[in-house]
């Protein structure tokens, strides 16, 4: 089975802030035969209960709402297909040419991050590509509702439950790995967290960021509404309002 030329992204409400509402319309202009969906948080719910009700009760259990975006996401893949891009993507180009003739597709995130994290490997969560009823992607949802020690920080909570440590987690014990096909960061992660900060926008980035984009498809800003520490700084820099909540 193909892979559905369905673009799915959520966010919190319909009214988009103005850099994600100009990072969508990269995705949209760049695949305009494609079916776009925005999934709120409501319709995310609306989705599990009606869809997934056995996993009602550990969705509306989450501590925090980032972990109730994260397992959406797999539940929508799982139950439709098509490819999930978080809302601070920017796309550079058409993305067809890494689906063509797979079922599943992944991407690690740059090598930097792996160090920073002390892990050999990390795939992200933030842009998943697949088929229907993906196997790898049923692994994904029954594990978001696996429990874990407390013992853990909350930030390493989310990474671990429901975020790309999970993903990660998965793909090691996934027996039909061959079956997986997982881009080199410098496809979908071409820069580090320190790097994107340089590309915003991108026409002004530097040379040797630039350089780095080259064969890129697209480029991930790592925006992170849920990092709490952050939360003020972040939002900042990309002209949003957010109010702190406990």
């Amino acid at each position: 089975m193909i892979i559905p030329r369905i673009l799915h992204q959520t966010w919190k409400s319909e009214e988009l802030p103005p850099t994600f509402k100009k990072w969508v319309s990269t995705w949209k202009e760049r695949h305009p035969s494609w079916q776009h969906i925005l999934w709120t948080d409501e319709m995310n719910r609306k989705f599990i209960a009606t869809d997934f009700p056995w996993f009602l009760e550990t969705y509306d259990a989450y501590e925090t709402n980032i972990q109730r975006v994260d397992a959406a996401r797999y539940f929508i893949l799982y139950h439709y297909g098509g490819v999930y891009v978080d809302m601070d993507f920017a796309c550079l180009r058409n993305i067809e040419p890494l689906l063509e003739g797979e079922t599943c597709v992944l991407g690690r995130e740059h090598d930097e991050h792996c160090k920073t994290h002390k892990k050999s490997l990390i795939i992200s969560n933030a842009f998943i590509a697949c088929a229907p009823k993906h196997p790898f992607i049923s692994m994904l949802c029954n594990e978001a509702g696996t429990a874990l020690p407390k013992t853990y920080s909350s930030n390493t909570r989310v990474l671990e439950s429901t975020g790309p440590f999970m993903l990660t987690r998965v793909f090691e014990q996934f027996p039909e790995k061959k079956s997986l096909k997982v881009l080199h960061y410098s496809a979908m992660y071409p820069l580090t967290k320190s790097e994107a900060k340089k590309a915003l926008p991108v026409e002004e980035a530097p040379a040797e960021i630039k350089e780095k984009l080259k064969n890129a498809f697209a480029i991930h800003y790592y925006y992170g509404t849920w990092w709490r520490f952050r939360k003020k700084k972040v939002l900042s820099v990309f002209g949003i309002k957010f109010k702190n909540k406990k």
